[in-house]
């Protein structure tokens, strides 16, 4: 079991503290951990699941117009 800190989360996810702490209280992220009085920090393994459940994006086929090409 591995905890994380909140920058290394971040540099996990590419997603800014704010982020993390909006999507944590909406319940759409992993929950912090308190492992002291001032030390908080998340599970590896919850960061790697949430991460995993996020759909993959999907590029869209440009058109020759937005390509910048003429008919």
């Amino acid at each position: 079991m591995k905890f994380l800190r909140i920058r290394q989360v971040m540099q996990l996810t590419g997603l800014s503290r704010m982020n993390i702490y909006r999507l944590e209280l909406a319940g759409r992220f992993p929950k912090r951990r308190r492992l002291s009085e001032n030390l908080v920090a998340w599970l590896e393994s919850d960061i790697v699941t949430w991460a995993d459940s996020r759909p993959i994006a999907h590029l869209r086929a440009a058109s020759s117009r937005s390509a910048g090409l003429r008919t």
